[in-house]
């Protein structure tokens, strides 16, 4: 069903594409054959079964260049670990959910938090009017984590927590990694960071969650494709992510599986069988 789902999605994305596609493997198949039976008189090919079959051989081929996969598996060589990229949403993952968030830990939305961002769609949807709670759980979280304050911030709170420092929250059963990414603007409250810190981040990522997944997948999204300001490219942000999750997997064991989850507004922008080939290939 989700490989209809996703034949779909691309015919109803790339309709004129699909017909493009449909056509011009026809016009190909047509010269072939006339090559053919100009060139060999004694080879016949005529009548309804051969056209049939063209038709369709097409038609097979222009809804295969506009298919593309929502989901992948990649087996880490020397590890029981699997990981899996898929396109959808995050929420909806089983498992424990990791949240890129600033060096701040911030809890409020407008300018310390984007609205827009996955961070603020995490605490809109679980602590929308109850931002007293994640606060407690931070601080009792963060306690023991080496902590700066800053008198400088035009808005949000003082306390900063290096790269990497995480924090366990949990929002009725559910369960999520916080995990600090992106470094802050204090004038304006603008995130960013890079590709060092990113790795930095990511390797205490997998830290805390070799601790807390207990069995549990490991859900997150692409990290630094959000606000944090990279700037690179979907494939290359992937890649990144990939080779850091393998590198720590053949290390030391994160979980069975780990799972990067991609917005679907990025499904134009990568191929997943050519990720899978190149992984595996």
């Amino acid at each position: 069903m989700q490989s209809l789902g996703d034949l779909w999605f691309g015919i109803n994305k790339h309709k004129w594409k699909t017909i493009t596609y449909t056509f011009t493997c026809f016009s190909v198949l047509f010269t072939i054959v006339n090559v053919v039976t100009q060139f060999f008189p004694t080879v016949r090919i005529s009548g309804p079964a051969p056209l049939v079959a063209g038709v369709l051989f097409s038609c097979g081929w222009g809804l295969w260049k506009v298919w593309k996969p929502s989901k992948i598996t990649i087996k880490i060589a020397n590890s029981n670990t699997c990981l899996e990229i898929v396109f959808g949403d995050i929420f909806d993952q089983e498992g424990i959910r990791a949240i890129g968030v600033s060096e701040f830990f911030e809890t409020e939305l407008g300018q310390p938090v984007s609205e827009k961002s996955l961070h603020g769609a995490f605490l809109k949807r679980h602590f929308s009017g109850y931002q007293d709670s994640i606060d407690k759980q931070i601080e009792d979280q963060l306690i023991a984590e080496p902590v700066t304050e800053v008198m400088d911030k035009a808005e949000g709170k003082a306390r900063c927590y290096p790269v990497g420092t995480t924090a366990l929250i949990r929002a009725n059963e559910n369960r999520y990694i916080l995990f600090a990414l992106a470094k802050t603007n204090h004038a304006n409250c603008k995130v960013y960071s890079d590709v060092e810190l990113m790795w930095r981040a990511l390797h205490k990522l997998w830290q805390r969650a070799r601790v807390e997944c207990n069995g549990y997948p490991l859900n997150l999204p692409l990290v630094g494709g959000g606000l944090s300001g990279l700037n690179l490219p979907t494939r290359d942000l992937l890649n990144l992510v990939i080779l850091s999750a393998i590198t720590e997997s053949k290390a030391h064991e994160i979980t069975q599986t780990v799972r990067v989850v991609l917005r679907r507004d990025r499904f134009e922008d990568i191929d997943l069988r050519e990720v899978k080939q190149h992984w595996e290939g």
